[in-house]
């Protein structure tokens, strides 16, 4: 049972973060009746990232002490509520624009069976293994315990024991040690709770994002889908940082996806950076989206643009990055598999076989049913019109196959066995795609709405005129 600090430590968090949101883009969602849970997610995501930093910072520092970080906690959370406060505008009542799909009321049900059972699910795992998986506590949480004491932070870096990726980010680690400063130890209720409110945040990006821009029905498609995939069921409760990995990634994903105005633009490039302040892979997605942003924006707008766009991303995501980037080159010991990929480089690219096997290994730890629906779902809804299809669109599914490509590239050169590799790690990059690969899916479908559309009888004329669009919207 969490206790009464541990939750304050993560309510704060939350509701510094959720300020933040409505400060930065109080617009988000527009008047849709999905734009709060949009925004409570987005901000969980923000709270949580921002302080985990403030408390690595005040660690290194020397001034991690319970009232020095409740009170920078607090100072924040005031100054954000207060200038909320007297910023706040009402945005009218909460409407969907759209057509109601017949069948959303069943839709909704299901999503909502389907979450009930993942929340069951987590508890039962959780009550039965508190400790979470193998690398919860021989990684994340051991360093945790290191980062709770401002004399043992160091050991939260240190080349040993072999084996705990000490080089990796400690977003996730030092979130948990907060908790536990906050509770007076370390105690399993936090790394659990921190999971699960990840976890459940992920599921209501989804679906609240696509509800806001394609509609309620593929909202609640996409979130009972991203939910319906075995490894999602297992990897939670492990309290792994893949999946806090992933959520932070399609933090930055769908605010590029809802607009791409300087705030929006920087924004993502923040959450991409939290990503990488997460997990080594994190990197990657930073640099996939960075990419598929230039690329999309240079094919919808021109180069001027796109660098424009592009170095808005970047300049959001640089403060976090900074501190990426002394971690690494001031703190962390040097990763093994970076520094053992030039080892017979040219043999490994050149061996077909070896390029065969891991094609083979991809294959094999697919999750069949969840890619099933997946399927099912686009081959009942078909891709969207080609009028409709524009390259601003494709900006996640071009991330998720630079994304794919950069993790193959991994397994072709890394240092370590490929079939221990194979076994171990695909079931963490599945979790971290699998979100994406689900938004980017549902963002190109038509909507189950547009068939409803399209069987009814045509309407007449009227002299009303469609609503204004914003220049920036990309949906």
């Amino acid at each position: 049972m969490i206790s009464l600090m541990e939750f304050l430590s993560l309510a704060v968090a939350a509701l510094l973060g959720w300020f933040g949101i409505r400060l930065w883009i109080p617009e988000a969602g527009g008047a849709s009746r999905w734009a709060p849970l949009l925004q409570v997610a987005l901000g969980i995501a923000l709270g949580i990232g921002v302080t985990s930093c403030l408390y690595f910072l005040l660690l290194i520092a020397g001034a991690a002490r319970l009232l020095i970080v409740l009170g920078v906690d607090l100072l924040a959370l005031l100054a954000a509520g207060a200038a909320w406060w007297f910023r706040r505008k009402s945005t009218g009542a909460a409407h969907d624009s759209s057509p109601a799909f017949t069948w959303n009321w069943a839709l909704a049900i299901a999503a909502a069976a389907m979450a009930a059972m993942f929340v069951t699910a987590f508890v039962n795992f959780s009550e039965f293994n508190p400790q979470g998986g193998w690398d919860a506590f021989a990684i994340w949480n051991l360093r945790a315990q290191f980062l709770l004491h401002r004399e043992t932070w160091r050991y939260a870096v240190t080349a040993l024991p072999t084996g705990t990726h000490m080089e990796y980010p400690l977003l996730l680690s030092s979130a948990i040690a907060r908790g536990w400063l906050y509770g007076g130890a370390a105690a399993t209720a936090v790394p659990i709770a921190i999971a699960l409110l990840l976890s459940l945040s992920l599921a209501a990006l989804v679906t609240s994002t696509l509800s806001i821009v394609r509609g309620a029905a593929a909202g609640l498609l996409a979130g009972l889908i991203l939910l319906a995939n075995q490894i999602v069921f297992s990897a939670a409760p492990d309290q792994y940082a893949d999946l806090p990995l992933a959520f932070f990634g399609l933090c930055a994903i769908a605010i590029l996806t809802l607009d791409r105005s300087p705030r929006y633009l920087a924004l993502g490039g923040l959450f991409a950076a939290f990503a990488a302040w997460t997990k080594n892979e994190g990197m990657l997605l930073l640099i996939a989206v960075a990419l598929a942003l230039l690329a999309t924006a240079w094919r919808t707008a021109g180069t001027r643009a796109a660098i424009r766009q592009t170095g808005f991303f970047l300049f959001g995501a640089v403060p976090v990055l900074c501190l990426v980037l002394c971690f690494k080159l001031f703190l962390a010991p040097p990763d093994p598999l970076v520094g053992g990929m030039g080892a017979g480089l040219l043999r490994k690219i050149g061996d077909p076989a070896r390029w065969v096997h891991i094609v083979a290994g991809f294959g094999k730890g697919l999750p069949a049913v969840a890619l099933l629906l997946l399927a099912l779902a686009a081959g009942l809804l078909r891709p969207r019109p080609a009028a409709q299809r524009t390259p601003v669109l494709f900006l996640p599914l071009l991330a998720f196959a630079i994304i794919l490509a950069g993790d193959f590239a991994v397994f072709l050169l890394t240092p370590d066995d490929v079939e221990w590799l194979l076994s171990t790690a695909l079931d963490r990059l599945y979790l971290q795609l699998w979100p994406l690969l689900v938004f980017a899916t549902f963002l190109l479908l038509r909507r189950p709405e547009d068939f409803a559309i399209a069987s009814a009888p045509a309407p007449s004329r009227s002299k009303e005129r469609s609503p204004k669009r914003s220049r920036n919207q990309v949906n």
